[in-house]
């Protein structure tokens, strides 16, 4: 177990590590934000059934509307944020290199 601790980082693995990290969270932010209207709509469907089968249909619009804007909001969030911090460790990695 010493042994563990007493190594250091390896740098290239780390960055690795981190480039794919922001790549696979990239990915699902884009997922978030392409399929938020698919999801607002089970969801509106799940709580028509959960209601006996009928919904007031100004219901069910509000409910398919806002959890489908939810979902675009935080798969932008993540696919913005994500993405630009994945070109960053890329030029990061490129200046690195050449240095």
């Amino acid at each position: 177990m010493e042994m563990f601790i007493d190594q250091k980082p390896d740098k290239k693995q780390t960055y690795t590590g981190v480039v794919v990290v922001l790549v696979l969270l990239f990915v699902l932010g884009l997922l978030l934000t392409l399929t938020s209207a698919t999801i607002g709509l089970s969801t509106a469907n799940a709580e028509a059934v959960k209601n006996g089968g009928s919904m007031d249909p100004a219901m069910y619009q509000y409910i398919m509307d806002n959890t489908a804007e939810s979902y675009r909001i935080v798969g932008a969030i993540l696919a913005v944020i994500t993405g630009i911090g994945a070109i960053m460790a890329g030029v990061a990695g490129y200046i690195q290199k050449k240095a």
